[in-house]
């Protein structure tokens, strides 16, 4: 069926590692020099992410980063 396009199972690995730092609250600047990338290239990935994540601002993204809960009776389906 292809890669999911929605949701945390749907970030690159680029979008997965700049969301997380971000989520562990470095800046955009902070991000860029830590991954020697160019600002403007961890706010495309943000961006990116967010719209995947279907969130809006940067305070949500612990919680859209966060693995579900185990739920056994969804995998019984």
């Amino acid at each position: 069926p292809g890669a999911p396009r929605t949701g945390p199972q749907a970030l690159t690995d680029s979008e997965r590692r700049i969301a997380g730092l971000a989520a562990e609250g470095r800046t955009n600047a902070e991000i860029a020099a830590a991954l020697h990338l160019a600002r403007r290239t961890v706010e495309t990935h943000l961006t990116a992410a967010y719209r995947k994540l279907g969130i809006t601002r940067r305070t949500q993204l612990p919680a859209a980063l966060a693995p579900a809960p185990y739920d056994p009776a969804a995998r019984a389906g």
